[in-house]
């Protein structure tokens, strides 16, 4: 056997072991094939590459953001924290919350952070520290959604009654018992306040992980007079996807809620107020992670994204993006853009999200910046928020 022909056939094995390794053999074209692309959104490109949020500058206040917790002495000073469900807020300002945001005196939990500015010179503040919200990962309560409806900021969090198994795997994150709390003074103080909640808005993981459907300003360009969400059943690799719904002044009286039960019309679902008669509105077998979704009213589409974890609740094994379209929160959903690798390896990302504020529409399309976390492995560079700028072609129907 010639040399280079060794070499050739150990080069393709090496690809073969990596992508297995990966799990890319599960699934080697990406999200069910079953799933069409988009005749809406036509196209999607990076236009740039990721712009991590960076450290203090000189003569910043390094008390800000310290002390350094041990966990990332090698990392240094810097403003930590994953997941940031945000919301455009009627301030005009971006409002957040951080998971195990690891700076500024707060190491668990979640907090308020404030984006200010526009990318790539934005600046993260924080509101409130969220005291009494503790606990690492799992066992402690972690944001999955927050909205802005006439002035009154939502935030959505799960694991309240702690940790338990997942819904699917051993390893995986699980996601249960949400939670909604309400502010009106832009995050500094919520109700109820943690002490007095007595327990969970939606008991378990059916709906364990709402994340609110965002429409722009303040919740401006809503189409009807409802507030939706949409949930996973675990942080990390869940499988089905459920939507619910709520008028927009009963956002915290779980007796308004309700959920599809039934899906043959997508122009006209049935709804339940029962959680456990809720179904699934989209599936893919462990490829649903913590989901985001916008409404882009200029192209009428809803956006959703979310992502995989190619190893349960790994750091370091690498993650998968998918973005879908539909005309309603429910679907029918298309695929706008699939990433077997998103970003790289070693960065690990996971939760993106589209800010609303931070896009801009034209006759040919969007343009805006996806904002996400990297790994959380100790000692971590990429362990806080990233941007990166996008452009999505959007095939506008004609006009006789």
């Amino acid at each position: 056997m010639r040399f280079s022909n060794l070499l050739l056939i150990c080069s393709v094995l090496g690809i073969a072991q990596q992508s297995q390794n990966l799990g890319l053999q599960g699934r080697p074209n990406g999200p069910d094939p079953e799933v069409k692309k988009s005749d809406v959104i036509v196209g999607f490109e990076w236009a740039g590459e990721q712009i991590a949020y960076p450290p203090p500058g000189p003569g910043e206040d390094l008390k800000l953001v310290g002390p350094v917790v041990p966990y990332f002495d090698k990392a240094g000073y810097q403003i930590h924290g994953d997941t940031f469900p945000m919301t455009w807020a009627d301030d005009d300002e971006i409002y957040a919350s951080a998971g195990d945001p690891n700076w500024g005196g707060k190491d668990d939990g979640l907090d308020v952070e404030k984006f200010s500015g526009m990318p790539p010179h934005y600046t993260i503040t924080r509101v409130n520290p969220m005291s009494d919200y503790v606990g690492f990962g799992g066992k402690g309560p972690k944001p999955s959604g927050m909205i802005c409806v006439k002035g009154v900021f939502y935030l959505a969090f799960q694991n309240l009654l702690g940790e338990k198994p997942p819904a699917y795997g051993t390893k995986s994150q699980h996601g249960s018992d949400a939670m909604i709390v309400s502010s009106r003074d832009h995050g500094k103080t919520w109700t109820p306040a943690f002490k007095d909640i007595k327990g969970p808005m939606f008991p378990g993981n059916v709906f364990g992980g709402p994340a609110f459907v965002n429409t722009g300003r303040n919740n401006a360009n809503a189409p009807d007079q409802y507030v939706y969400a949409v949930s996973t059943e675990q942080w990390d690799n869940g499988s089905h996807l459920r939507v619910g719904r709520v008028p927009a002044d009963r956002i915290q009286d779980v007796s308004a809620w309700e959920w599809i039960s039934e899906l043959g019309d997508y122009n006209h679902p049935r709804w339940t107020s029962n959680l456990q008669q809720a179904i699934s509105v989209f599936s893919d077998d462990r490829r649903i992670s913590l989901p985001d979704m916008v409404y882009i009213a200029s192209i009428k589409r809803y956006v959703l994204l979310t992502w995989r974890l190619y190893k349960d609740f790994s750091p370091d094994d690498g993650t998968e993006l998918m973005i879908y379209d539909a005309p309603h929160p429910w679907g029918p959903f298309s695929l706008v853009h699939h990433e077997a690798i998103w970003e790289s390896v070693d960065m690990n990302p996971y939760c993106p999200r589209i800010p609303l504020k931070w896009i801009q529409t034209s006759a040919d399309g969007v343009t805006g910046w996806l904002q996400f976390s990297g790994s959380w492995r100790k000692n971590s560079g990429h362990y806080r928020s990233h941007i990166r700028k996008f452009t999505m072609r959007v095939r506008r129907p004609k006009v006789d």
